[in-house]
């Protein structure tokens, strides 16, 4: 059951002090435009917040903006580690890639301080978080808070709205409610296993992938048959419960693609056919047919 406002916040007060709390340090690792966005409310909340980014650009940037107080030498001495770094190749952003989080657990698992709370903010697919808190032996809390950020509507839909949280054991969760919950302010839904937490964002971006897949195989339709496809959307549109999505220049940005694969990767073994699936061989022959009906279309960059 989600535990929101004075109910959570209370809870949270029987196990910690609260002026002791804003005394520790945080470090965000990747300081892309989530873990940019974390750091720039994490100091807004007057948390000390360094960061760490293998982009040498993106460190300046953030130390420019100051968003945070200094650039990591080591990954020793913080109480909070949250990690915000890409989850896909950088050749491809299509198809998931975790080494670059597995180097980052083992390097926190060398020079993190005991007891100290790992975060991953990062989209991962399920059995990662297990997976990290096993190289930590366990040293460290392990959590997982799937980021929910929209950079176009960051008032309704920025770092502080509704988070899912998991983790695999009971003392991972109350550090998490601990620094996300009290220190952050952000409303938490807890579940009870990591991975729960690790599907929810994966699910989410993969319907809104089908979601858009089904505007475009429509449109397809409608160009080959002459009719007008934002006439028909609208009239659709027009019964309460239905909202059928715009067909721009194909499905984009760094996280539909790459969280419905990861969905489709565990469909492997499970199911004969996916519905995901064929959303991707959708979204592929559309490319192709924009480039003959609708070639000034705008691109989609949903996340």
């Amino acid at each position: 059951m989600m535990l929101v406002g004075n109910q959570l916040l209370e809870e949270i007060k029987m196990s910690v002090n609260f002026e002791e709390s804003y005394s520790k340090k945080v470090l965000v690792i990747g300081l892309g435009q989530i873990g940019y966005s974390n750091a720039k409310y994490m100091t807004s909340k007057g948390l000390w917040v360094d960061g760490h980014d293998i982009s040498q650009k993106a460190v300046d940037r953030a130390l420019d903006a100051g968003i945070i107080k200094s650039q990591a030498i080591n990954f020793a001495s913080y109480d909070y580690y949250v990690i915000c770094i890409s989850t896909h190749k950088p050749e491809n952003m299509s198809m998931p890639y975790l080494d670059g989080l597995y180097e980052i657990a083992y390097q926190i698992s060398k020079q993190g301080k005991s007891g100290a709370l790992v975060g991953i903010d990062s989209t991962i697919p399920r059995g990662t978080t297990h997976k990290v808190e096993e190289i930590l032996e366990h040293r460290l809390h392990v959590v997982h808070v799937p980021h929910r950020f929209y950079i176009n509507e960051q008032r309704d839909h920025g770092v502080n709205q509704t988070r899912v949280c998991g983790a695999s054991d009971e003392c991972c969760m109350q550090k998490a409610k601990i620094f996300y919950g009290k220190l952050l302010g952000i409303p938490l839904f807890p579940v009870s296993t990591a991975d729960v937490a690790e599907l929810t964002k994966v699910v989410e971006n993969s319907y809104r992938y089908v979601e858009i897949a089904f505007a475009e195989e429509l449109k397809i339709l409608c160009d080959k048959i002459n009719i007008d496809f934002e006439e028909l959307r609208s009239a659709i549109n027009s019964k309460w419960n239905i909202n059928i999505l715009e067909a721009q220049k194909g499905i984009g940005g760094h996280c539909l693609p790459k969280d419905s694969q990861m969905l489709v990767d565990l469909y492997k073994n499970v199911l004969y056919s996916s519905v995901v699936e064929a959303a991707k061989k959708i979204d592929q022959q559309y490319r192709l047919h924009i480039e003959q009906f609708v070639p000034n279309h705008l691109a989609i960059n949903l996340s």
